[in-house]
């Protein structure tokens, strides 16, 4: 019970500059807040978890 686990997270956010096309970018997007996350895949228990997050512009 001593030990804590701390995950990252990142929100992919579609944006109208020029690179990417859009609809690749809502792809992925939706692609990335589909995927399991690390959570799920290493069975970690709830109660021990601190989650950092960051939104990142594509």
């Amino acid at each position: 019970m001593r030990t804590t686990y701390v995950l990252s997270r990142e929100t992919v956010i579609p944006t109208k500059r020029i690179g990417m096309a859009r609809w690749r970018e809502g792809l992925f997007a939706f692609l990335l807040k589909n995927a399991n996350s690390n959570l799920k895949y290493f069975n970690l228990p709830l109660n021990r978890v601190i989650e950092l997050g960051t939104q990142v512009e594509m």
